[in-house]
Parts: structure tokens; C-alpha cells; sequence
């Protein structure tokens, strides 16, 4: 008995059904193409607007701070007016820093990412910036304490954005932590990568998916710098090919790892501007 095979005829296919579909998906891609343009065009136009607006405040702001300096100087001032003073001159410095970071930010975004190498010694640079965040610190007593490898060699990077970036962690980890405590920053090169960790003893965080998201910052209608400060840190570490991880300790605190290629080999043949 022989069996029988029903075979399927395969469906004819619709040419003209093909052709229509190929042509919406055209229209869109030139859509989209026009829409990426327009977008490209308001980021360029929003960076320069930020750009002149910054020189703009920042050309008085100067002026203010100077003078509150001076002032604080003086030996003839009562107890009241120097406490004045230095409100004026703290609140100066946390606008001028608002204004550097969204400077910064702007640069970020219209692809100002040119890197300028150089040698320079890590322990150095490590020491100038605790001492720059410890200024920080002093106001809530808290303690910096900086440890870098005594056997770390002289590293290849941009000194100027690893500086940024590292001394924007070191402030988040300042702000974070609580009056009275410590933070502590270690530093070692393993096979030319440079290892930063940094640790407080802040409130643990919940949700490390939204630390770095733009939209999530600032939280509960008020501007944080320091968040803001952290997103711009991690664009410079990814201009450095580094990486941030961040890690809940126990019982309480947060460790901040970060990690940047820093020997010569790292950045061969990639076009890179030395100075």
C-alpha cells in the first residue's frame, strides 16, 4: 500500500503588498533622518546658548567672589558681617560650579571629546585633589583619607578629565557621608589599569539603575549637584575607557570602583592627542 503525501503549495507572494511596505519603511527612515537631524541641531544651539550664558554669569560672579575674599581678609569685621561674607562667597561657589558643570555637560554632548595625554605622577595628582575635597569636608568634619600604592609608576592619561572625574566622586562620597566620619580612597595599578576605590559610610542606594540617569536627576524638585556632577564623571571615565561600579557595604555605606587604562600600551594607535 503506498502512502500519499499531501504536499502544501507554498502561498504566491504578494509583490505588490512587498513593494509597499518597502516604501513605508523610506518614508520613515527619511523621517527619522530628518528628526535626528532637527535634534542635532537644537543640542549644537543649546550648547552654545549655555556656553555664552556661562561666560556671561561667570564674568560677574568672579567679580563678587573676588571682592568677598577681600573682605574676608580684613581683620575690622564683626562676627555678623563675616558670617555674611562667607554665605556670599559659598553660595558664589556652588553657582559657579553649576555653571562649570553645565558647561561641561554641553561639551559632552556635542562630541568635545578630544583627549590630550600626557606622563604625570598619579600619587600627585591623587594628594592635590584630596586636599582640594578635603576643603570640602572640613565644613562637616569629616576626615579625607587618601592612600594611593607607594609603587605606582608614572601613568599615561588626561590628567585634567581623570582629575574632574575623580574629584567629582570624591565630593558625592563627602556629601554622602555623614558628619564626624571618614572617607577613604585607595589607589593601585594592576597590569596598566588604575583602580580608585573610594569608601563612605553614607545611606545605602536602593536603585543603582538610576544613579547615572539624567532624567532621575534632580529628585524631589531641587537641584543636586553633586548628582549631577556624578553623570558628567562617568562621561569623562567612558572618554578615558574607564568604568564606575558601585557597591552597597555592610552594614552601611557605598564603595565606588573605578577603573582607567593608564599605561602607555593603552592608547597606541588610536590617533590620540599627546601634549
Amino acid at each position: 500500500m503506498s502512502e500519499s503525501k499531501n504536499d502544501t503549495a507554498p502561498e504566491p507572494v504578494d509583490e505588490q503588498r512587498i513593494a509597499h511596505l518597502i516604501e513605508q519603511l523610506k518614508l520613515r527612515t527619511v523621517e527619522l533622518e530628518e528628526a535626528n537631524r532637527e535634534l542635532r541641531h537644537v543640542s549644537h544651539y543649546r550648547s552654545l546658548f549655555l556656553a555664552r550664558m556661562s561666560h556671561e554669569l561667570r564674568t560677574p560672579l568672579t567679580s563678587i567672589l573676588g571682592f568677598t575674599e577681600i573682605m574676608l581678609d580684613q581683620e575690622k569685621l564683626t562676627e555678623p558681617q563675616q558670617r555674611f561674607c562667607q554665605k556670599i562667597q559659598n553660595s558664589g561657589m556652588q553657582l559657579l560650579a553649576s555653571l562649570n558643570q553645565l558647561v561641561d555637560l554641553s561639551r559632552l554632548e556635542v562630541g568635545q571629546t578630544e583627549l590630550f595625554l600626557q606622563e604625570f605622577s598619579l600619587p600627585d595628582t591623587l594628594r592635590e585633589t584630596c586636599a582640594a575635597v578635603s576643603r570640602l569636608a572640613q565644613k562637616r568634619e569629616i576626615s579625607v583619607e587618601c592612600a594611593p600604592a607607594a609603587e605606582i609608576p608614572l601613568i599615561v592619561s588626561d590628567q585634567g578629565r581623570l582629575r574632574q572625574a575623580l574629584y567629582t566622586f570624591f565630593a558625592w562620597a563627602v556629601s554622602r557621608s555623614p558628619e564626624g566620619q571618614a572617607v577613604k580612597i585607595n589607589a593601585e595599578m594592576v597590569a596598566g589599569i588604575l583602580r580608585v576605590q573610594i569608601d563612605d559610610l553614607g545611606e545605602p542606594i536602593r536603585d543603582m539603575q538610576r544613579v547615572f540617569d539624567p532624567e532621575e536627576t534632580p529628585r524631589a524638585g531641587k537641584t543636586d549637584l553633586n548628582e549631577l556632577g556624578i553623570i558628567i564623571g562617568r562621561r569623562l571615565l567612558e572618554i578615558l575607557k574607564g568604568t564606575v561600579k558601585l557597591e552597597n557595604r555592610e552594614p552601611s555605606g557605598l564603595r565606588i570602583l573605578i577603573q582607567v587604562p593608564a599605561a602607555a600600551r593603552a592608547w597606541n594607535g588610536n590617533g590620540l592627542t599627546h601634549t
